[in-house]
């Protein structure tokens, strides 16, 4: 394998600057420049390389509407000149298996399920990299799994096969100022895991959402709204008594804090804990836990 710096230090640079597109051109994406991106995925890490994914590449406007609205009417998505659909696949493979005599439990596998998990990611994230360096942007949405039913009727996607991540892909019309993260020395850790005492995560996470806190709507029936679903979330966590003291708190000072908001309402603490996703799995013969309960 050669090394020419020169390049490396390009890309590097690129991947290190990238940042999430949530606003695209009408201008498509030429077919030969998807195709290498869509080649470098299908040459990413796989566990035993059996490439347990498929990809869905879609460009219909209207079925892009149609996916924005099974993921929360994000209008990026049907703005997007093409969208990814990621699916896990062990339909390929399960037909491949009997065809062969070949044992397959796969779909009943947590320890399968979680390596196939992360050779879909692996790539996804190699052909968003790919995107990027060829002037595309994109962005993640994970809400998809959120209707794996819907989806897989949309797409006509046999047994085994379901739907887990979308990235919209497409020509930036605008570039946002990137988001902080977490400095390096709080991600990166040598040798073993760091004592870190509070203030210095606190310190850490306060620094990365400076200036990030959600204004509490100035209508009563709206604010109530919003802090009704907040408590709920609260109550995963805290007693009522403490769960009513956060509330106090935050309507006195008429916001709640980012990381309230992301666990609280965006990433919601008690919907976070239903069984959706498995029962979606389970509607495409998918059953992750499986083999633990036999256990």
């Amino acid at each position: 394998m050669q090394r020419d710096l020169d390049k490396a230090d390009w890309a590097v640079g690129l991947m290190q600057n990238r940042q999430s597109v949530r606003r695209f051109k009408d201008d498509p994406i030429p077919e030969e420049i998807l195709y290498e991106v869509l080649a470098a995925g299908i040459n990413s890490a796989t566990g035993g390389n059996l490439q347990p994914y498929s990809i869905i590449v879609e460009r219909s406007r209207v079925k892009s509407q149609q996916l924005s609205k099974l993921c929360g009417d994000q209008p990026f998505i049907a703005q997007a000149p093409v969208n990814l659909i990621f699916c896990l696949d062990w339909h390929k493979l399960a037909v491949y298996s009997r065809a062969n005599d070949a044992p397959f439990t796969c779909n009943k596998s947590f320890r399968h399920y979680t390596i196939a998990m992360d050779d879909l990611v692996c790539a996804a994230q190699t052909i968003e990299t790919a995107a990027w360096l060829y002037g595309i942007g994109s962005c993640y949405v994970g809400t998809i799994i959120d209707n794996i039913p819907a989806a897989a009727q949309m797409y006509n996607l046999p047994k085994l096969v379901a739907p887990m991540l979308l990235l919209s892909l497409g020509y930036p019309k605008s570039l946002s100022t990137p988001r902080k993260k977490l400095d390096y020395d709080m991600v990166v850790f040598n040798n073993s895991y760091p004592n870190l005492s509070e203030q210095k995560i606190c310190e850490a996470y306060d620094s990365k959402y400076t200036g990030m806190r959600m204004t509490l709507p100035s209508d009563p029936q709206k604010r109530q709204e919003i802090l009704a679903e907040f408590r709920r979330a609260l109550l995963t966590t805290y007693p009522e008594a403490q769960c009513d003291q956060i509330i106090a708190k935050a309507e006195k000072a008429g916001y709640i804090h980012e990381i309230q908001r992301r666990f609280g309402l965006h990433y919601h603490a008690a919907d976070m804990l239903t069984p959706d996703v498995l029962e979606g799995l389970a509607e495409q013969g998918i059953y992750p836990c499986y083999g633990l309960m036999e256990q």
